[in-house]
């Protein structure tokens, strides 16, 4: 007797766990999507941080869509097809947006070449004075004389 019972605390255990699961993979879900997607009805902000009421509205209806098994990337989608790739946080990896992606670190690649040459150019390496020293007895009988007064 106390197996069944055991199976049945178990499944009691399951099957209360998973609506706060799901709760919780919606949540999950929908605050990647508010933090990935720019609001349509505050410029510049995130779905996440706009406070429009028709944002709050729009919040509401992608929790509903999740909440009802629609997949994150359906969604999403859907967002681009009504308001248009503006809403896009990020552009995407291809066509005019590979630009904005590469552009920066061809910049950054092309300034650091130029920086290096152009400094080569304007300092010069210095040449070591130890030949001219060394090509030179005065210079060194001098060099001893003076190392011996120090001392």
């Amino acid at each position: 007797m106390p197996r069944p019972i055991a199976l049945l605390a178990l499944l009691l255990v399951l099957v209360t766990a998973s609506p706060v699961r799901a709760q919780a993979n919606v949540d999950q879900a929908a605050d990647r999507l508010f933090n990935t997607v720019m609001s349509p009805y505050c410029p510049g902000k995130l779905l996440a941080t706009c406070g429009s009421g028709q944002a709050d509205t729009l919040r509401q209806e992608i929790r509903q869509d999740l909440a009802a098994g629609k997949p994150a990337d359906e969604i999403e989608a859907g967002l681009y097809y009504r308001f248009g790739d503006s809403i896009r946080s990020e552009p995407q990896a291809r066509g005019v947006g590979l630009v904005a992606w590469v552009f920066p670190a061809v910049l950054l690649l092309g300034t650091g070449a130029w920086l290096v040459l152009w400094l080569r150019r304007a300092h010069p390496a210095a040449e070591d004075p130890a030949p001219a020293l060394a090509a030179s007895p005065q210079m060194r009988d001098r060099l001893d004389d003076e190392l011996l007064e120090l001392n």
